[in-house]
């Protein structure tokens, strides 16, 4: 095999050994450029062609993105002025509403002193109108007093427990105030109740006392005794009617009280009505306050046309013209 054959079957490089002349002047040079110097040369060119087109591209299309980043910096901008002036306006909302809520408060305070002075008066009046009646229990020895607590600590109350949730926002000087104000108010159905119960009806429409409750002379003997009620002077057939809701536990001609009626009611409290000319009821009769028992007579010891009524508690009379006054002075407070 000769050297042709031989260099026919080497494989062919790339990057073969060049002989490259070089010309200055008058002078020629011979110089031989190995593969890796060529490999090398290739390399700088490939780099250099990519730096020419990465160059050209930000020159046409950078001013683009210049502008896009621009536009969105602008637009994020703007957005934050928004929210900006959003939180200014919240803000003065929140202030406008806080000025608001003291507001509402002042005027809810106000609102309590007034109302709380209204309640304090009406039980001040409404307990002194009392005083009367509390005479006459103290007299068949029940206090009032006593007898107001019992009432009040006997009202029943209950329910499940349902927190309120406006007390959170409320001041708690206000939600003391409104318990103080709630208890006045209990207090005055208590009298309330109380009036209910105790005989402080009027027997008659129009009352006239002829013979006073206590000791006087006697309209027949002319002797100093004991007068357990009080005389009223009215026209034959005039309307009695009952001073307090209660039964009828006795209703006859009873001797010297003539045509009788007697009531009972709560707490141990009793009414008598006496020398009538004609009895509308009947043992056993529920009666509420207004009711008519009977008709004014002149029946029984009797010197004519009159009523006598009594008030007995737990059996002792006491003077029933302290009841109608405490009627009349609760109408005028």
């Amino acid at each position: 095999m000769n050297i042709m054959q031989k260099n026919k079957m080497k494989p062919k490089r790339i990057f073969e050994p060049k002989e490259v002349l070089i010309k200055k002047g008058a002078v020629v040079r011979q110089m031989t450029l190995s593969s890796s110097v060529q490999f090398l040369m290739f390399i700088f060119f490939l780099f250099f062609l990519f730096w020419t087109a990465q160059t050209s591209c930000l020159y046409f299309f950078g001013n683009d993105l210049v502008r896009q980043r621009d536009y969105q910096i602008a637009e994020l901008s703007l957005q934050n002025e928004v929210l900006v002036r959003e939180l200014a306006t919240y803000r003065s909302r929140a202030k406008g509403a806080e000025a608001l809520a003291q507001s509402i408060q002042e005027t809810h305070k106000d609102i309590l002193n007034k109302v709380d002075e209204l309640v304090s008066d009406e039980l001040k009046n409404t307990k002194d109108s009392f005083s009367r009646v509390s005479k006459s229990l103290k007299q068949s020895g029940l206090s009032f007093d006593k007898l107001f607590q019992k009432v009040y600590q006997s009202q029943g109350v209950g329910g499940p427990f349902i927190p309120d949730e406006g007390n959170e926002m409320m001041d708690s000087v206000l939600t003391e105030q409104i318990g103080n104000i709630y208890q006045k108010l209990s207090k005055l159905e208590t009298f309330s109740y109380l009036k209910e119960q105790l005989p402080l009806g009027e027997p008659l429409d129009n009352i006239r006392v002829t013979a006073a409750f206590g000791r006087r002379q006697d309209p027949f003997t002319g002797k100093l005794a004991q007068h357990e009620g009080i005389d009223l002077g009215a026209p034959e057939g005039t309307p009695v009617y009952v001073t307090s809701a209660g039964r009828v536990k006795r209703a006859f001609t009873n001797g010297a009280y003539g045509k009788f009626v007697e009531v009972e009611h709560e707490m141990g409290i009793m009414t008598r009505y006496a020398h009538l000319s004609k009895i509308l009821v009947k043992k056993g009769d529920m009666l509420q306050i207004g009711d008519s028992v009977g008709l004014v007579g002149n029946t029984g010891r009797s010197t004519g046309d009159h009523l006598h009524y009594e008030i007995l508690i737990n059996k002792t009379p006491v003077n029933p013209y302290r009841f109608i006054q405490t009627k009349r002075e609760k109408n005028n407070v």
